[in-house]
């Protein structure tokens, strides 16, 4: 039996490369076509006592154009423990590395839209980086 390797199974883009949240931040991508699901994942090292408000939002372009409160609220994990569903979830935490997870049916996103995240201002001590994680079920050719 052939070995999956999470390579072949799931594409992996950054939406934000890790920064302070010193400033409000934004980013968007354009689903991959065909796609089974879309996890959001925030990476959170958390370095002062601010809260961190995440919003899961769609927009006509990467750059956020028109950026709209998603159409529908979405599962949300923080660690492994679910959450209520929702479409923004604020970590609360004071310190620590934190992991929230957005996960989005393609079949939600409003045609031709990307999808991301946006985050408030929070502190220059928290830090965050987002991902977006494809289930694509990609099957290399075995030519």
């Amino acid at each position: 039996m052939a070995i999956t390797n999470i390579s072949e199974k799931f594409r992996t883009r950054v939406l934000i490369n890790a920064t302070d949240t010193s400033a409000a931040l934004q980013s968007y991508l354009a689903p991959t076509p065909g796609v089974k699901g879309i996890t959001l994942r925030v990476v959170a090292k958390m370095g002062n006592a601010a809260d961190l408000a995440l919003s899961l939002k769609y927009a006509d372009d990467a750059s956020g154009t028109n950026a709209t409160a998603y159409p529908v609220n979405v599962p949300i994990y923080k660690g492994t423990a679910r959450q209520t569903d929702a479409k923004a979830f604020t970590i609360t935490d004071d310190s620590g590395n934190v992991i929230v997870d957005f996960c989005v049916d393609p079949a939600t996103i409003p045609d031709g839209k990307f999808v991301g995240i946006s985050s408030a201002i929070s502190n220059v001590a928290n830090l965050i980086t987002v991902t977006m994680i494809e289930d694509v079920a990609y099957r290399p050719d075995k030519n």
